[in-house]
């Protein structure tokens, strides 16, 4: 295939493929004039300026499997291809017309590794200047024709209706301005109120729509990793299924509007069965449960790997409008984008982000297809540059176990689940920490790959630690209370042991000493508040929450039959907020801070705060004096600046590597050790509350 190639030239030159037509084909080649005409295409080059004044087409695509390949002609050669890349080319040939596309697999030398480094560069102005991008979804299927063609209407109503703008707005509103998004909403609900009645009386047609949306953005193309940028830059977008096709922005409305609709439906179906007018709480209407079952279950399995591209691309051409939300980084596109997708080169899980990040010229990252560049190199590197450029909390997404033991402590492995802490990304957490300094880069001697440098306050060391909630178990708020109440008696041992400090040392901590009175309500959900999106938890709303759990676990214990009734928001969300810290176990330090760290922390383990970073992190010191980065935590009385940052106490943290052997046999050692400490150090001087937790229990 190489002697189809010659060297590019060096004033931003590309390649174009002249698809010729059915007709044209059909004369070069002894086949009839039909589907099974050869495809015949010619390669030329051609500077990219002079290509976006001529015009021509991008293809987006996923390349399939390469076996059973078919072969198209280029330039009177026989050139094999990928069976879905045939296919493409196959529907999007005219009858009579030339089409004249850009087309990776065929416009780049796949086997010359300095031209595929340039191209990529490249990639986003590629995508940019085309007229429009055509974008391959499949052939079709038994339900992709009804499918593709309801998503027409229903995106066509939505924009016509003037919907469209208001749903736009709700994704990208910030958390912080539920005015707007309130606002917002309700313009959007009463343009498609009609709609979502009709949704709701004739369910077992939208549980139909849903199945087929669902298998439809299950297609393999949406999990390829450069689809993303090629969608998202684009000016024009058109999706085919077969001979079907579909404009993004109708797409778009379409995808929007359902996303709404599911969290309608699944609101009123819930409402109605949790409605305490029924006759017979314990004994559920079957058929509504059924119905609400059905759609929950739909709306947690449409993939999250397509429905993200419509809102990365409404971000980033508002930006690029100059009004709206600012485009995202590259540590926001990571952290979104690296579940459900696909590469066949792990690194290009960052150089194909790297066109739609706002920061990407700061960071100085280029893509360099060498084999000697490891995958390891290229996600420690990315993540050294994003810290050097003061975003700190890329260490949140680095999180035990790493599978390759070559992947440093404090580098995240964009290839496994990454989980966001504590519910929510950084960015969009209430803490900040360090509010009260600035990150500053500090230089020094030149590290190895695997080593980074960071400079940050010691705050203290951890005492004792609790097991996880529930044995890090997923917590559900319809099953038995005990592992919750179990969670929340560690939690209170641990204050008590915080306040028993206070009165031998006389010290205060906390720099507001009314924190100390809340701190065993406030802990458990790391003061986070969930109502459709995650907040600040207000006092009050701990107070309540921890106050139902207790109160559904006496229900529970009595088998009151009105517990399914009194579910109400606060117990929801305090559930819903214990259950996004079962990877988490709740400890408390020498001083006496009560917090919660990751599963992996152990007594020993140092809390440090780095000037620039939303949350405090657990470091575990080696015996060469380096550190190995643990985690995240929550550490209650200090998540918001509460601790002053004296630069004379900054001191420097070298981030090592360590065997992911060594620390995985230290952890299973302790395990039966953490059996034992499970939570009844202070019966005997523990408050009748706890005490009545014990009592619960013991029955």
């Amino acid at each position: 295939m190489s002697l189809l190639y010659t060297p590019l030239g060096s004033a931003r030159e590309i390649r174009l493929l002249r698809l010729h037509s059915r007709s044209s084909s059909s004369e070069q080649s002894s086949a009839s004039n039909g589907q099974d005409v050869p495809i015949y295409c010619d390669l030329y080059h051609v500077p990219l300026l002079d290509a976006k004044e001529q015009g021509y087409e991008a293809l987006s695509y996923t390349w399939g499997s390469p076996d059973a390949a078919p072969y198209i002609w280029v330039n009177e050669t026989k050139v094999s291809v990928t069976r879905n890349l045939h296919d493409a080319l196959r529907h999007i040939r005219q009858d009579t017309n030339e089409v004249v596309l850009w087309v990776d697999a065929l416009c780049i030398n796949q086997v010359d590794d300095t031209e595929k480094n340039e191209q990529v560069k490249m990639m986003v102005d590629i995508y940019v200047s085309a007229i429009s991008t055509k974008v391959w979804l499949g052939l079709a299927d038994e339900s992709s024709r009804e499918t593709m063609a309801q998503l027409s209407q229903i995106g066509g109503t939505v924009i016509d209706r003037g919907a469209y703008v208001h749903l736009c707005s709700l994704t990208t509103l910030s958390i912080a301005d539920p005015t707007g998004a309130g606002y917002a909403e309700g313009q959007a609900r009463s343009l498609v109120e009609d709609m979502l009645n009709n949704s709701l009386v004739q369910l077992e047609d939208t549980v139909d729509l849903l199945t087929r949306y669902c298998k439809l953005l299950s297609r393999p193309y949406w999990t390829r990793f450069w689809i993303l940028q090629e969608i998202v830059v684009s000016q024009h977008v058109e999706l085919y299924c077969g001979k079907e096709r579909i404009k993004f922005d109708v797409l778009n409305a379409a995808m929007m509007y359902i996303n709404y609709m599911q969290v309608y439906l699944i609101n009123n179906l819930e409402g109605q069965l949790m409605d305490p007018d029924f006759d017979r709480p314990f004994a559920p209407n079957w058929e509504l449960e059924a119905k609400f079952k059905a759609i929950t279950a739909n709306a947690a399995e449409i993939p999250q790997a397509a429905v993200l591209v419509p809102s990365i691309r409404l971000r980033y051409h508002e930006t690029s409008r100059g009004h709206g939300a600012v485009r995202f980084n590259l540590i926001q596109l990571l952290a979104r984008t690296h579940v459900g997708r696909e590469a066949t080169d792990p690194r290009d899980r960052v150089w194909a982000l790297l066109g739609m990040a706002v920061d990407a010229g700061n960071l100085g990252i280029t893509a360099d297809y060498a084999a000697t560049n490891s995958c390891t190199d290229v996600f420690c590197n990315a993540s050294r540059a994003m810290v050097a450029s003061g975003h700190v909390d890329v260490l949140a997404f680095s999180q035990w176990t790493k599978n390759d033991p070559t992947m440093p402590s404090w580098a995240p492995d964009w290839r496994e689940m990454v989980r966001e802490p504590f519910g929510r990304h950084p960015w969009d957490t209430p803490y900040s920490a360090a509010v009260s300094a600035t990150f500053s880069n500090h230089a020094g001697q030149p590290l190895e790959v695997s080593q980074l440098r960071l400079h940050g306050l010691l705050v203290d060391s951890i005492e004792y630690l609790k097991p996880q909630c529930n044995k890090g178990e997923k917590l559900r708020l319809h099953g038995n209370p005990l592992e919750a109440c179990t969670y929340l008696l560690d939690v209170m041992n641990l204050c008590k042991i915080s306040d028993d400090k206070l009165k031998e040392s006389g010290e205060e901590i906390y720099a507001d000493p009314s924190m100390r009175e809340r701190a065993f309500e406030r802990v458990p959900v790391a003061d986070l508040y969930s109502e459709g999106f995650v907040r600040c938890a207000t006092i009050e709303e701990c107070h309540l929450g921890h106050a139902e759990v207790i109160s559904n676990f006496d229900r529970y214990q009595k088998r009151d039959p009105t517990i399914a009734a009194s579910v109400t928001d606060k117990l929801r969300s305090y559930y819903i907020m214990m259950g996004k810290q079962v990877e988490r176990r709740p400890f408390v330090t020498m001083k006496g801070f009560v917090g919660l760290a990751p599963k992996h922390a152990e007594k020993g383990d140092v809390v440090v705060i780095f000037p620039g970073a939303k949350f405090p992190y657990v470091l575990r010191r080696c015996e060469d004096g380096m550190f190995v980065l643990i985690g995240e935590a929550f550490v209650h009385g200090l998540m918001y600046g509460e601790l002053a940052i004296d630069d004379s106490k900054i001191e420097e943290f070298i981030l090592n590597s360590t065997t992911r052997l060594a620390l995985t046999l230290q952890f299973e050692e302790i395990e039966a050790q953490r059996e034992l400490q499970s939570g009844k150090w202070l019966d005997d001087n523990a408050p009748d509350y706890v005490l009545a937790f014990d009592d619960f229990e013991a029955e």
